[in-house]
């Protein structure tokens, strides 16, 4: 599932939670075994006071990263306004783009704000269409289902995409109305009373972490590695954060190692919350696309063709790490898929003139997943959009 997907899944959530009676979720909601069994990332947010915090909106644009036109839209087309009327949220995936796994949970939006707008969406002549059994949705983007949705009794909403899609709808069934799955282990590693809690897991490290919003602004955590060597590399690491952050009077950190974990607590005060959002807010939210490395003087100009091969070593790279389950149904997808989203990169780079910047930030991160979908971020917002369309465009015209 590619990154415009991935928005409409957004924007979809963002109707569908609208469906259930508004509630607030329990720290440990029954939802939440519809969460991925080992999460990349998770992200789970108190939305009514994320809001209350007086930085919020100096961060806003950057956590809303690709989400902002979507959330726009939807106000204006419909009159709803998701992040002002949202409760809990919590957001979880694993693995590529394409391929991986999604699930968004969301609690408290009124049902009546959303009847007009779902009506719209299911009368629409548009790539991305809506299936719905009572409280159990299908989304697809032409013939392929993307993700499966369900309304529960709670009033919460669970949005789900497995391997790239959504789940066969009489599995999808089964789970929903029977719980025949269970929460993962590692939800107790969530700090749920907290207004933000994230978790991270890679190969190299787990980390959990939570944030307080006010005055200290405080952030704080454990990163866990697999060995005591690991570990000992970490603690520097975490201690070169701790004194950058002092160098720049942007707050003060404690690292405390205990075998392979390291607890540490970083905290601003003050006038060092506007510079701690500075220097972190970028990095947390990595709404921003990465600079490309400095390009050879003596070279030219890379021009919108060099996107063919950019986009196809995007999608070799990310078949290599798609699950063995679904890799021979996008092998044999894999053809006709990259040349309906190569030439929708090269004619939407030719049409708007992308910079030069964008061009050479796809092609140098093409093998680098994440890398790759955030260079879109390097263009305006109107060119994003366009983009946008081409590659749902191209998804929907895929056999």
């Amino acid at each position: 599932m590619n990154a415009s997907a991935v928005r409409i899944l957004v924007a979809i959530l963002a109707l569908f939670s609208a469906c259930g009676k508004k509630s607030s979720a329990p720290s440990t909601s029954q939802a939440y075994r519809f969460l991925p069994a080992n999460p990349e990332l998770v992200v789970k947010l108190d939305l009514p006071r994320v809001r209350a915090w007086p930085h919020y909106d100096k961060l806003a644009s950057a956590a809303l990263g690709g989400v902002d036109m979507v959330l726009k839209g939807a106000r204006e087309q419909c009159q709803l306004d998701v992040l002002a009327e949202a409760k809990d949220v919590i957001l979880a995936k694993r693995g590529p783009l394409l391929g991986g796994d999604l699930t968004v949970i969301a609690s408290g939006l009124p049902r009546e704000k959303v009847t007009g707008c779902l009506a719209k969406i299911l009368a629409a002549s548009t790539p991305m269409k809506l299936k719905l059994d009572g409280d159990l949705v299908d989304v697809k983007i032409g013939e392929r289902s993307i993700a499966s949705a369900a309304i529960l009794p709670s009033g919460e909403v669970v949005l789900v995409a497995r391997d790239g899609q959504g789940v066969e709808p009489s599995t999808w069934k089964t789970e929903v109305t029977q719980g025949a799955i269970a929460v993962p282990a590692w939800v107790s590693e969530l700090d749920t009373s907290a207004p933000v809690a994230v978790r991270t897991h890679d190969e190299a490290r787990t980390v959990a972490g939570s944030v307080q919003l006010g005055d200290p602004l405080v952030l704080k955590g454990t990163v866990t590695n697999p060995t005591p060597e690991a570990a000992q590399r970490e603690v520097k690491n975490l201690s070169a954060i701790a004194e950058y952050l002092k160098k720049g009077d942007a707050g003060v950190g404690r690292v405390e190692p205990s075998g392979t974990t390291t607890r540490v607590e970083l905290t601003a005060t003050g006038k060092q919350i506007d510079n701690f959002l500075a220097i972190v807010g970028p990095t947390l939210f990595a709404a921003q696309a990465p600079p490309p490395p400095p390009a050879d003087p003596n070279a030219p100009p890379p021009d919108c063709n060099a996107l063919g091969p950019a986009v196809k070593t995007y999608l070799d790279a990310s078949l290599a790490k798609a699950p063995p389950a679904n890799k021979a149904t996008l092998e044999a997808q894999m053809p006709t898929l990259a040349a309906a989203l190569q030439q929708a990169f090269i004619s939407s780079c030719t049409t708007d003139r992308w910079a030069a910047a964008a061009i050479e930030c796809h092609v140098t991160n093409a093998s680098a997943l994440a890398r790759f979908e955030k260079c879109r971020q390097m263009l305006a917002d109107d060119e994003r959009a366009r983009l946008d369309q081409a590659v749902a465009a191209a998804l929907s015209a895929k056999k």
